[in-house]
C-alpha cells in the first residue's frame, strides 16, 4: 500500500516538474447541426511510458477557473489524456475557419485533473486558445451531457470557428459534460 502511494507521489511531482519545464522552455511562464466523433479518452489507449521532452504548441487559458495549460499536437505522444491535455485526432487547430477544436481532459483530483474546474463554467464564460502567436477568444454558448460511450455527440453550428472542450462529470461516472464555444475575436 505504501509503495503504491509512493508511486503515485513521485508520478505527480514528475509530471508537475515536467509541465513546468514546458511553460519555461517554450517562452510562457506566467442552431446547430451534429458531430460525432470517437471520444475513446481512457487511459489505455497510449501505454508507452517514455515521453521525448518537446515545446507545447499552443495554451489554453480560462481566466474565470485560473487554468492556463499548454498542449501538444495531435501528432505527438505527449498529446495523452493520461499526462495531458488530449487534442482529439478528428480536431481542427483554430486557424482552420469553420474549423472544431476539440480538447478532452481529466476531471477529478489528480495531477492530470486539468478540467476539475469545468463544472464552474457557465454559457457566456471566455476561453482564450494561444496558438501561433494569435490569442484566439471564445465564448460558451452551450453546454450538456452525454452518456460515456466511447462516442460524442457534438452539437455546434457548422458555419461557425468552434471550440469543444470535453471531460467526465462532476459526481457523475456514467456521464461526460460538453462545452460548446464559438469563436468571437482574434488579437
Amino acid at each position: 500500500g505504501i509503495a503504491l502511494l509512493l508511486v503515485n507521489f513521485i508520478s505527480e511531482k514528475r509530471e508537475k516538474a515536467f509541465s513546468d519545464m514546458n511553460l519555461v522552455l517554450s517562452g510562457n511562464i506566467n442552431n446547430s447541426n451534429e458531430e460525432i466523433i470517437e471520444a475513446n479518452t481512457s487511459e489505455e489507449e497510449n501505454t508507452e511510458e517514455y515521453y521525448v521532452y518537446e515545446a507545447y504548441l499552443g495554451y489554453i487559458e480560462i481566466p474565470k477557473i485560473n487554468l492556463y495549460k499548454g498542449f501538444y499536437s495531435k501528432d505527438s505522444n505527449l498529446n495523452n489524456v493520461k499526462i495531458n491535455l488530449y487534442i482529439m485526432p478528428t480536431s481542427t487547430y483554430p486557424d482552420q475557419e469553420n474549423g472544431n477544436f476539440i480538447i478532452a481532459g481529466h476531471s477529478g483530483n489528480y495531477s492530470n485533473s486539468y478540467f476539475k474546474d469545468l463544472y464552474l463554467l457557465d454559457k457566456n464564460d471566455e476561453i482564450n486558445i494561444y496558438y501561433n502567436n494569435i490569442k484566439y477568444i471564445y465564448q460558451i454558448t452551450k453546454i450538456y451531457l452525454q452518456d460515456k460511450t466511447g462516442t460524442i455527440n457534438i452539437y455546434r453550428n457548422l458555419d461557425k470557428s468552434s471550440l469543444t472542450l470535453i471531460t467526465c462529470t462532476e459526481n457523475d461516472n456514467t456521464h461526460q459534460t460538453v462545452y460548446i464555444a464559438e469563436l468571437i475575436n482574434k488579437e
